[in-house]
């Protein structure tokens, strides 16, 4: 003998099962939350906690279009041009601490306004402000990350870290 639940079952049931769905999809369609410290010191610690606990998939769901201020290090062979331009985000070590290295993609006139800022100097270091536009981590391949929206802010120092 097959049972059924009850109509008041069921519509509990349901009601239940859309609210689950909701939520799941209106965490992942929107933005996440902001957060708190968005330095490139934040992101390694959150990378280093990340290979502890396994949690790589949670990173980019938490990172991704988070505004940050980051003072980083151009150096013109790594920074050709605004299609192509890689900064330090932390003073270069020996050995090295982190192993990835921020590709940044401008708003246009502002790779111009860095070169022109840096001037000479090379390594520059300079103050952009962005968003976190990709990152990329897992155990198995290097961490890749992409600031989105960058624009100077303020001068260069023009002098090496």
């Amino acid at each position: 003998m097959i049972r059924f639940a009850s109509p008041a079952v069921l519509a509990v049931l349901a009601v239940l099962a859309v609210a689950c769905g909701r939520s799941d999809r209106s965490a992942q369609a929107g933005a996440p939350p902001p957060l708190a410290a968005t330095t490139a010191a934040d992101l390694a610690h959150d990378i280093a906690q990340a290979d502890r606990l396994a949690t790589w998939a949670e990173l980019p769901h938490r990172w991704e279009g988070q505004p940050v201020r980051w003072t980083v290090t151009y150096r013109r062979a790594l920074c050709r041009s605004a299609e192509d331009c890689y900064v330090a985000a932390f003073p270069i070590q020996r050995p090295a601490q982190h192993g990835w290295m921020p590709r940044l993609v401008f708003v246009p006139g502002q790779y111009e306004r860095l070169v022109v800022s840096c001037g000479a100097a090379d390594p520059c270091d300079a103050s952009v402000i962005g968003r976190i536009g990709m990152l990329a981590v897992s155990p198995e391949l290097p961490t890749s990350v992409e600031l989105s929206e960058v624009r100077v802010a303020g001068a260069p120092s023009n002098q090496a870290r």
